[in-house]
């Protein structure tokens, strides 16, 4: 079944889930990774937008995804934007959180010998935090996308025609294990190849972050 062509669109099942539940999960977790950016550096650089927003980012993160699911369905309909919102609202607040503490354990003589040098707070934003907590948000990244698979698959059982947790709740219905084990398998086979890729990528790129580390 996965091997045939879809009636729909012509193309064969299992590439086209393949490829529908990736451009989901490679666009919710690109955006999540980019605002958790923009919101951790003053989080965790400013004490006083800590004071402010820290609580509520924290109560934000406490939200279960999927019980705001059907208000997502609501606000942005049956299409995509609702799924790719599902998996933003429930990794987002998880990389801000792990990027504010890695941002605040920076040592404070590094800031002030910043200062000192006359680095200005954007300077010292980009020549100081920034190198040192983006191998974090890829470490971040790699961490969250166990929590990113689980909200796609979820999103794609309730309202999807393709995408491969849209397949396996299909047919699920028909008992057709010789279906669901094999979409099981390659979903397991993705999540392990991205963690993969990423955690060498890391390696690779920030020598400096991972020493000392096992590989």
């Amino acid at each position: 079944m996965a091997f045939t062509e879809s009636k729909r669109t012509g193309e064969i099942l299992f590439v086209e889930d393949t490829v529908s539940s990736l451009e989901r999960l490679g666009l919710g977790v690109l955006i999540s990774a980019v605002l958790a950016l923009l919101m951790a550096i003053p989080l965790g650089f400013v004490p006083f937008v800590r004071a402010g927003l820290s609580p509520f980012v924290a109560a934000f993160s406490m939200v279960p995804p999927m019980a705001i699911l059907p208000i997502l369905f609501i606000v942005f309909g049956m299409g995509e934007m609702a799924k790719v919102a599902l998996i933003v609202i429930g990794v987002t607040p998880l990389i801000i959180r792990d990027l504010q503490q890695r941002i605040m354990e920076i040592p404070t003589e590094q800031l002030i010998k910043a200062q000192t040098l006359g680095g200005s707070s954007w300077t010292i934003t980009l020549r100081v935090v920034l190198p040192q907590i983006f191998p974090r948000l890829l470490d971040a990244v790699r961490l969250t996308l166990g929590t990113a698979w689980i909200f796609l698959i979820s999103a794609e059982a309730i309202s999807a025609t393709e995408g491969l947790g849209y397949r396996i709740f299909l047919v699920r219905r028909y008992l057709s294990m010789d279906v669901i084990l094999p979409y099981v398998v390659w979903i397991t086979l993705l999540a392990f190849l991205f963690d993969y890729l990423l955690k060498h990528f890391n390696y690779r790129v920030f020598k400096w972050y991972d020493a000392g580390k096992e590989r």
